[in-house]
């Protein structure tokens, strides 16, 4: 019940980039978490927008023994995070800056598994969603995955994103409102 208020009063402050009119539920974690694939013992995995953080503890939960990074630009969200997956790090700031948050903690970018995120890049400004998504494409090696859920699929093909492979997309009923996760692989020499 806390998370929902604060997702609520953080929608009225900054509707925007909250971009949902609920929080993410368990179903829909658990469905972006499928789609990271199987980490190596060094491997990372860099969320964006976790909001209230169910994608987060989804992702500490799958995946123990690696390290999880979460990006949000919302201090309310990234304190509620801090306290409910303590295990994760989070960073305050734009996924803009994914290769300078990621040099900032020491991490190459070659650990990166896979970018999970829950950001409302049809909500931001055009030239914002494009930056992330170059930012995305700075930070992932060749075959590994960004993993991007929204609620219009058909909206979404807006944005190209050179380089990448699309895989089956995954409707998910048992969210509110259901949404479809979409992942993408890196190709080879892009």
């Amino acid at each position: 019940m806390k998370e929902t208020l604060l997702f609520a009063r953080e929608i009225v402050k900054r509707f925007r980039t909250t971009g949902a009119i609920a929080p993410s539920g368990g179903a829909l974690a658990r469905a972006m978490a499928r789609r990271v694939g199987t980490p190596g013992p060094d491997d990372v995995i860099l969320e964006l927008g976790p909001g209230t953080g169910v994608f987060t503890r989804e992702l500490v939960k799958q995946f123990p023994n690696n390290k999880v990074i979460a990006v949000e630009v919302n201090d309310a969200f990234a304190a509620n995070v801090e306290k409910t997956a303590p295990t994760a790090t989070v960073v305050r700031g734009c996924a803009s800056k994914l290769a300078e948050h990621l040099a900032t903690l020491g991490i190459d970018p070659a650990r990166v598994l896979a970018v999970v995120s829950g950001l409302p890049l049809l909500s931001l400004p055009k030239d914002l969603g494009r930056a992330i998504l170059d930012s995305i494409t700075s930070v992932l090696a060749p075959g590994r995955k960004y993993v991007q859920f929204t609620y219009s699929a058909k909206a979404w093909k807006q944005f190209a994103i050179p380089g990448f492979e699309p895989e089956p997309q995954e409707r998910v009923w048992w969210n509110v409102p259901p949404a479809v996760v979409m992942s993408f692989v890196r190709k080879a020499g892009s």
